[in-house]
């Protein structure tokens, strides 16, 4: 079999008819490589896979051949946890696999296989007694998953972006993905999502989460310690590298300096890398020219604050998930008042269910007001969607009940056409959420009547007038 045609093969004809006629071993390890083939890219599947030669396999043992000891060492050091994802599939779960080095195979003379000398084994064996003695805990909250972050159109592209490097970690188009935003609207979540996905469906890489702070204090740590080459060996052997917070390297300038070095080594492996800031990269001060030309390779995604509905369905979660049942109009409250991140909105809740089982008070909107006020978050006032009814309906001498009716009378149509209009002005409710309001009519009802109020109001001066009185009576 001539291997270095082999990937032209397994790309052009991945079902040849031949395989029948192959050898157990040429088998599966066809299979690996095409599994190789499809989590690294072309340059480096064709310089560090295609060159390799299995021999035997015997015992749960695959002895390959390879050009050099560098080649061990490299295979060994950037792509260990891939290769063993594939021996796991395609051969055992017990499957090792060792090296022979061929010095030449251009000269008969030199093509006999060398094996490592005392000190090259010392030094490989050193060196995978470190690697295997590293603390690969990756740091990761199990409760942070893709499956309980509640998706919104403040966040959606930073979402979907994770969730594609998570379902194919090998795949680093995205690298590094950077994900940036105010504090509190989930790139913790988001990025430690990232790392939990991965070890559920590849449990064989490395994946290590890390504070830029904690980063730090580590490498402050190994200069005290005289003990930098294990720090070294612990970043830089990961497969998927997760940082948060590297606003913290800020005015750290050796600090900065070995990140820049670990990045590298982990890029040019093609290992995955996912940061998170506070601020867009090139907004950082103090911040080397060099990280941020090497975050500018990848993929930028920023989170905005959650809009009204998003509010809505995190608070539900979140309260649900602690089983405190809370009621609609108080859900609403708490999604109109606390706007400016989901820690605010966690803080009331913690807040809320301490009242609850402690004070023995039912939730109600006048309790969460005092607790917003204990946290010196201002109420707004709130313009719900039954208090335009009731003002609409008052206007026009009807009852509230009027404008949920299925009458085509004009003396309702108008007034209920009216109150969805000043609704999707003074409120941030969907058109569905309106809908439900009148009864329960769909988007494309609600979205004719509105086009029709805000005609009416533009041409004829009657209803601009109950506009404008209606309105100010509200606000």
């Amino acid at each position: 079999m001539n291997y270095t045609d082999l990937f032209k093969e397994i790309t052009t004809d991945e079902n040849d008819s031949c395989q029948k006629s192959k050898t157990e071993l040429e088998n599966r390890w066809k299979k690996l490589l095409r599994f190789i083939k499809n989590n690294v890219s072309t340059h480096i599947f064709r310089t560090w896979f295609i060159p390799l030669r299995p021999i035997k396999y015997e015992n749960d043992e695959i002895l390959v051949e390879v050009p050099s000891q560098f080649y061990c060492e490299w295979i060994d050091q950037h792509y260990y946890s891939l290769i063993r994802a594939g021996l796991e599939r395609f051969f055992s779960a017990d499957t090792k696999l060792n090296y022979q080095v061929v010095v030449d195979t251009t000269n008969p003379e030199e093509s006999k296989i060398k094996p490592p000398s005392s000190n090259e084994q010392n030094q490989e064996g050193l060196r995978t007694k470190i690697i295997q003695n590293l603390d690969y805990n990756p740091n990761l909250a199990k409760h942070f998953t893709f499956d309980n972050f509640v998706v919104g159109d403040s966040n959606q592209f930073a979402y979907s972006s994770c969730l594609a490097v998570a379902k194919n970690p090998f795949d680093t188009k995205y690298n590094p993905l950077i994900i940036y935003g105010n504090t509190g609207l989930g790139k913790t979540h988001l990025i430690q999502a990232i790392g939990n996905h991965i070890l559920i469906n590849y449990p064989t890489i490395r994946v290590l989460y890390s504070t830029s702070e904690n980063f730090a204090n580590n490498f402050i740590d190994s200069l005290k310690n005289n003990s930098m080459n294990e720090f070294v060996q612990f970043y830089r052997n990961v497969d998927v590298l997760l940082i948060d917070d590297i606003q913290f390297f800020q005015n750290k300038g050796k600090i900065q300096e070995h990140f820049f070095h670990t990045f590298n080594t982990l890029h040019q492996a093609g290992k995955q890398i996912v940061l998170t800031s506070d601020k867009q990269p090139k907004d950082l001060k103090d911040l080397d020219e060099q990280l941020i030309s090497r975050f500018q390779w990848g993929l930028l995604v920023d989170i905005q604050p959650p809009e009204l509905e998003t509010r809505i369905a995190i608070t539900k979660m979140k309260s649900e998930k602690e089983g405190l049942e809370l009621p609609q109009d108080v859900v609403e409250f708490i999604a109109q008042n606390v706007t400016s991140n989901v820690r605010e909105i966690e803080g009331v809740i913690v807040s809320l269910i301490a009242q609850v089982a402690f004070g023995n008070k039912k939730p109600s909107i006048d309790l969460v007001r005092e607790i917003l006020r204990m946290k010196h978050i201002k109420t707004a006032k709130i313009i719900t969607i039954d208090k335009i009814k009731s003002a609409v309906a008052h206007f026009f001498n009807l009852n509230p009940s009027d404008l949920e009716s299925k009458s085509r009378k004009k003396e309702i149509v108008v007034p209920r056409q009216l109150a969805m209009y000043i609704a999707k002005e003074l409120t941030n409710s969907t058109l569905e959420a309106i809908g439900r309001h009148f009864g329960n009519r769909d988007h494309t009802t609600v979205l004719h009547s509105i086009n029709i109020a805000e005609r009416n109001i533009l041409i004829d001066e009657r209803m601009k007038s109950a506009y404008e009185f209606i309105t100010r009576k509200l606000i």
